[in-house]
């Protein structure tokens, strides 16, 4: 009869580990797919700041061209 009781403690040592490692597992693919979420929020913002940086650039140069056509006209 110890042999089975031994038998039978290990078997249920190892499906409570089994049940700890799948409990894991299922944590780690959520913060997993919290990353990747993460990382496409961020290169959406990449895409955003370069958008607006060009967009900036393009006034400059308008305000530029204004400011030298007001000072043609003041000669």
């Amino acid at each position: 009869m110890d042999v089975f009781t031994a038998l039978e403690e290990r078997v249920e040592t190892l499906i409570s580990a089994h049940h700890a490692l799948h409990d894991r597992v299922a944590e780690l693919e959520g913060e997993n797919a919290k990353l990747k979420s993460g990382s496409q929020t961020i290169a959406d913002l990449t895409e955003r700041v370069a958008a607006l940086e060009d967009e900036r650039a393009q006034v400059r140069a308008r305000l530029e061209k204004l400011l030298a056509n007001l000072a043609s006209l003041e000669l």
